[in-house]
């Protein structure tokens, strides 16, 4: 588990080091325009300082595909400023200069909200049916739609458009739902987490289309 550092001016990545360094989390740094990065663990979140809107300001998109959250590291404080963050996406907004212990208390929220990645293999088969180690239950197309998108994009947060197509255009938060008592239902330990403002990612690992 990691925490992502974009565009913070050298005062803000200071303390940003030191609050990852008292809760023992790996910090890296990336630039804007390095759509590509990678790592060998989980993204918890991404701080990125919003200066303003131009044309080299990486889209929230950019940061979500890394999977996690993403804040908004904002140069002022003010309705409109966090109501635009918000709005392109970020989940949380945070006023520079940066403090350690709201850092501290921000990453330990999210750190103890994320559970790790469970290595345990579910089985979406052909014939409409969840299967864990130890039971199995139906799931409609709407769910098993849904569940296909996720697990086809690992460790992500997927938006809420793209859950809606893939479950056949069916409310997202009932399909959720229901699929969450489900997956208590096998005692899967996966789990499907809503990411405010987002969308969904699964914590868990689905394989699809073997018919049993």
């Amino acid at each position: 588990m990691y925490v992502l550092a974009q565009s913070l001016t050298p005062p803000d990545l200071a303390v940003l080091t030191e609050a990852c360094a008292e809760l023992g989390i790996t910090l890296r740094e990336s630039a804007p325009d390095e759509r590509r990065f990678e790592a060998p663990d989980e993204l918890l979140v991404a701080f990125h300082r919003v200066a303003g809107p131009g044309p080299d300001e990486p889209s929230v998109a950019d940061l979500k595909e890394l999977g996690g959250y993403a804040v908004a590291v904002l140069d002022r404080i003010s309705a409109t400023d966090v109501l635009a963050a918000v709005s392109s996406g970020y989940g949380f907004t945070l006023a520079s200069p940066l403090r350690r212990p709201r850092l501290v208390e921000t990453l330990t929220y999210l750190r103890t909200v994320t559970p790790p990645e469970n290595t345990q293999v579910l089985t979406l088969d052909g014939q409409g049916s969840l299967w864990s180690a130890a039971k199995s239950v139906p799931v409609t197309d709407a769910e098993a739609g849904l569940l296909r998108l996720l697990s086809d994009r690992p460790g992500q947060i997927v938006s809420r458009e793209d859950l809606t197509r893939a479950a056949l255009g069916e409310d997202v938060n009932r399909v959720t739902s229901v699929l969450k008592q489900k997956l208590l239902d096998i005692e899967s330990g996966a789990k499907l987490l809503k990411v405010p403002h987002l969308g969904f990612r699964l914590v868990g690992t689905v394989e699809g289309s073997v018919v049993r």
